[in-house]
């Protein structure tokens, strides 16, 4: 049950009057000018953090001209795995695949049967080593593609961290170089071993290289945006707000220790001394009407 915030006693389900039955205060009204600065100090803070939010995804994105460029190099390690690094072929009596080293190839080797049949052919005996070094050079490209997958889904969380996020995409963009340096050497070390092979056939290319490429630019683009910043276009008092919010919604801070408004800025100051003229004007249409009824 309820109670009354004048007289604190409880009130029943059919006491539905914003009249207290006790002490008669309209309880509607109780406290209402506190409780309006309160929610008024509140929706200042919290307008201003959606604010800030909204600015720091404007300007992780399309910012300047290096934030736009480091959305451009985040899909050019994706493109770059559909250009072959060579393929694999198998010849059985009643089987006979042929796919490449490719996200196309990839793609099919998933949707399809090709992984299953191929681990299972790891353990069958002369030619255990040749499919062996085969899945050996499929998880090596699977490695190299997550690399470039993860690196697009951080650039597209990018601004979660206005601050940290450039070193983390380059971080992982070198990790994406290394993998490709790795699926590369295994695909190449594949064909070499199965060169002569009559049931597995292997070829190498040069599409991991290019990929690798794609994200040394990665890295380039985020390493020069971490030097620069990424550039946040604020409103005044924006940023005092936020900090003030965070401390609130921590506990450091209550609203009733706010004043109103919590942070002065320019925009408020101007509000507050029109709101004084015209308070101003209506305190002297009064006296005139006082005079002329005296």
């Amino acid at each position: 049950m309820s109670k009354c915030p004048n007289c604190g006693k409880k009130l029943k389900l059919v006491n539905v009057s914003q009249f207290c039955p006790h002490c008669g205060a309209n309880m509607r009204f109780i406290n209402f000018e506190e409780n309006f600065y309160r929610e008024a100090k509140y929706a200042e803070l919290a307008q201003a953090n959606v604010k800030a939010k909204i600015k720091r995804l404007k300007g992780a994105f399309i910012g300047s001209k290096l934030t736009i460029a480091r959305l451009v190099v985040a899909v050019l390690p994706l493109l770059t795995l559909l250009i072959p690094t060579g393929g694999y072929a198998i010849r059985m009596p009643l089987l006979e695949i042929a796919r490449d080293f490719g996200l196309l190839g990839l793609i099919a080797i998933f949707t399809g049967t090709d992984l299953a049949y191929i681990t299972g052919m790891t353990g069958a005996g002369a030619v255990g080593a040749d499919f062996t070094a085969l899945r050996n050079a499929l998880f090596g490209y699977v490695g190299a593609a997550a690399g470039a997958v993860i690196v697009f889904l951080l650039t597209a969380l990018c601004f979660l961290s206005i601050k940290n996020m450039q070193k983390i995409i380059s971080v992982f963009a070198g990790l994406g170089v290394a993998l490709c340096g790795a699926g590369f050497g295994l695909i190449v070390s594949f064909a070499n071993k199965c060169d002569g092979s009559v049931m597995v056939g292997g070829r190498s290319g040069f599409g991991l290289i290019v990929t690798a490429v794609a994200f040394a630019a990665v890295i380039v683009v985020n390493t020069i945006l971490d030097k620069k910043g990424v550039p946040v276009d604020y409103e005044e008092g924006t940023e005092e707000r936020c900090a003030i919010y965070k401390k609130l919604r921590r506990g450091e801070v209550k609203l009733e220790e706010l004043p109103q408004p919590v942070v002065e800025t320019e925009k408020t100051r101007a509000l507050e001394a029109k709101i004084a003229d015209e308070e101003a004007k209506y305190r002297k249409e009064i006296e005139e009407e006082a005079e002329d009824d005296g």
